[in-house]
């Protein structure tokens, strides 16, 4: 009764016991050299990334088999009735349109999605008739599905400075190699 477990003899609990020392709880420090994004800078740099493709104006390379295919004649003005005295007629001059060509470049023009919504007028159109502006779909039920940026296959991983959901080590070294390149 002086306050000890065993009343001051040796206690067959406390003889075979170690003394653990308190476990430190690990806390992750990350690097001073990189940088964590909050939503509002991955908001712009997805921003910026979908500008940067909206201004590449890919085009399709022409092909060299297509150079002489669907060529039509058309009649010059000047070729009219007119005779050479003491000559023979020569045969009216035939001026070459390539219409084949001209249907290629206007298909190949690129507009960006604004300026194909500006060219469409919307605006003008009665309140009934169902536009790309007007039409909404419910959200879904279902939780958003991640896909990987590099490779498309859903996202397991997520990148700690971006932000973007990556679907392997792999992707991730490409994506560190790549798109971190100025970011880091």
């Amino acid at each position: 009764s002086d306050g000890r477990p065993c009343h001051g003899r040796p206690c067959p609990l406390q003889m075979n016991t170690v003394e653990v020392a308190p476990r430190e709880r690990r806390s992750r420090k990350l690097s001073q050299r990189v940088r964590v994004f909050d939503e509002e800078t991955r908001r712009q740099i997805t921003l910026k990334r979908l500008k940067a493709l909206e201004d590449d104006h890919w085009q399709e390379d022409r092909r060299r088999d297509d150079e002489g295919e669907d060529e039509d004649y058309v009649l010059s003005a000047s070729s009219g009735d007119e005779v050479a005295v003491g000559g023979s007629r020569r045969p009216p001059k035939k001026k070459k349109t390539n219409k084949k060509r001209d249907v290629w470049a206007a298909a190949q023009q690129c507009k960006s999605l604004q300026e194909i919504l500006d060219e469409a007028q919307h605006h003008n159109y009665p309140s009934w008739v169902p536009t790309y502006v007007s039409v909404a779909a419910t959200p879904s039920r279902y939780p958003p599905r991640r896909f990987c940026s590099v490779s498309g296959v859903a996202g397991k991983y997520r990148c700690p400075v971006t932000g973007d959901y990556l679907g392997s080590l792999d992707a991730y070294t490409t994506h560190r190699e790549t798109r971190l390149k100025g970011l880091i």
